[in-house]
């Protein structure tokens, strides 16, 4: 743990501001949900929360039966990083960061295939991958991540596209 030397009081019903420049290095916007623990000497510890992480298990075997089904690469995203993936190069995308024009298509709430002519997402450079699945994760109107399913030489079709999407949903069951 690294102190920031900023010290705040909390107000009258509890609240305690956390420094802009602190959320900005975080990435911590409104509506970000913050975990909150409590150590042995009095330390109060606010952590991002992601319900994605939480479900690693079952994450991890919804990407495998997509893989095992449509023979392509299948990720899981959280707003901030590769949380689960399912097929070649594994090591290349695991914890990778997640772009920002990746997380304004996650943000969009929509199942689409995406074109990869006409976007320029980082977390795909370096690759031949034509086109992709964009499938959020949706739970009572909160998106809390995405599956993605994509391959380095065919181009993805709305078979795969329904595939992601039913996953997404029953994942987003699961956070519930």
């Amino acid at each position: 743990m690294k102190a920031t030397g900023v010290v705040r009081r909390i107000d009258e019903l509890g609240r305690v501001v956390v420094p802009k420049e602190i959320r900005r290095t975080l990435k911590i916007k409104n509506g970000t949900p913050l975990e909150i623990f409590c150590g042995d000497s009095g330390e109060l510890i606010l952590k991002k929360y992601s319900p994605i992480v939480e479900i690693g298990e079952i994450l991890n075997e919804v990407c495998e039966s997509i893989q095992n089904a449509t023979n392509k690469n299948v990720m899981a995203i959280n707003h901030e990083s590769v949380v689960a993936y399912f097929g070649a190069k594994k090591s290349e995308y695991i914890n990778r960061a997640v772009d920002s024009h990746l997380e304004k298509l996650v943000e969009a709430r929509r199942l689409q295939i995406v074109d990869m002519r006409e976007e320029k997402i980082m977390l795909f450079l370096g690759t031949n991958v034509k086109n992709f699945v964009i499938a959020p994760i949706l739970t009572n109107g909160d998106v809390y991540g995405a599956l993605l399913v994509f391959d380095d030489e065919s181009y993805i079709t709305e078979d795969i596209k329904l595939v992601a999407g039913s996953f997404a949903n029953y994942l987003g069951r699961q956070i519930e």
